[in-house]
């Protein structure tokens, strides 16, 4: 995982001891007295390094340690939300025969962003480790109000060479940012609905320019490479099609300040990959996760292979010129159909 380099200020932006400066030299030889100046809010995060480490060893435990059928209920008690769905959702296909399916999860942190708001709701994120196989994690945390407990909220893998953004140093902590913020490129509630036009259509989306190239749509574009290739591998004269529908859910998103002024949104959509051939035609899902779910169901010319996907995304400050990057996703199949 790499990071980006601390931003230059923005032209425009002139610090406060500057504008002292300047106020002074513009005042000529006129001496004035000195005003005093309200002493600077502290700034500082509300939840420690060590207590943070410690929601994230008890988070490990329980996930770690939900299995079978009464595994799904247990996890209640760590997380929440699209977490919880996509967590029970790898349940369910490790039960159905794909064991590989239920990753464990390791916290312990590589970078902490911890919460620097007073109030409730509160939101951390963490950046886990690199493990031995696959690539680190970024997760989110939330805790809805006083007595509550932290709970995992979401989580994605990062993309292989990724370019992480810098945060505020973790004693500082770093601000949440609205749904609708205006100080971004694309508000965060908007990014996630723009992105799932380009993930429908690729480079035929009318916001396509808004989002560099990345890992998840090249995984689109070969899963339906390569399940059309295996249609024609059969007979070359085969017709087929491959689609994929991409929408966002009723779940909020969750965003949090870089320091450029930028923004790392984490989203929840659903979506589906539709994949017919001609009538006659008896197909079946050949990922591991998929077939698990298939089990001994008919064959036939249609495949419909539902996904709940999460995805976290850098959205630039308004003024930057830099497109908005994905940082890592996770799809998990909840569903599948022959018609």
């Amino acid at each position: 995982m790499n990071s980006r380099r601390p931003p230059f200020p923005r032209p425009g932006l002139v610090p406060p001891a500057a504008l002292a400066v300047t106020s002074l030299l513009l005042a000529g030889c006129t001496a004035e007295l000195p005003v005093p100046v309200a002493d600077a809010p502290v700034v500082a995060a509300v939840v420690t390094e060590a207590q943070e480490r410690k929601i994230l060893d008890q988070v490990t435990g329980v996930v770690d340690g939900a299995k079978g059928a009464d595994g799904a209920e247990a996890l209640a008690e760590r997380l929440t939300g699209p977490a919880l769905e996509l967590r029970r959702a790898e349940l369910r296909i490790a039960a159905a025969g794909d064991g590989k399916a239920l990753i464990a999860m390791p916290m312990a942190a590589q970078q902490l962003v911890l919460p620097s708001e007073q109030g409730w709701p509160r939101s951390s994120f963490v950046i886990t480790e690199q493990p031995a196989k696959g690539t680190p994690m970024l997760a989110a945390f939330e805790q809805p109000a006083p007595r509550d407990q932290y709970k995992m909220w979401g989580f994605v893998y990062l993309a292989p060479g990724v370019t992480m953004p810098q945060f505020a140093a973790a004693e500082l902590g770093s601000p949440t940012v609205p749904a609708d913020d205006p100080s971004l490129k694309v508000t965060p509630q908007e990014v996630v609905t723009q992105y799932a036009s380009v993930l429908n259509v690729d480079e035929r989306s009318k916001y396509a320019a808004n989002f560099g190239d990345d890992k998840l749509r090249q995984t689109l574009r070969d899963a339906g490479r390569n399940q059309l290739a295996e249609i024609r591998k059969a007979d070359k004269d085969a017709k087929g099609t491959f689609e994929v529908g991409y929408e966002p859910t009723k779940d909020p998103v969750k965003a949090v300040r870089t320091a450029d002024g930028g923004a790392v949104v984490l989203a929840a959509l659903l979506s589906q990959e539709t994949l017919k051939a001609e009538k006659g035609w008896q197909l079946a899902p050949a990922a591991p996760s998929a077939a698990a779910l298939w089990g001994d169901a008919k064959k036939s010319e249609v495949m419909k292979v539902a996904y709940r996907d999460m995805v976290a995304l850098y959205v630039p400050p308004a003024d930057s010129a830099e497109q908005v990057s994905l940082l890592g996703f996770h799809r998990v199949p909840y569903a599948v159909s022959n018609k």
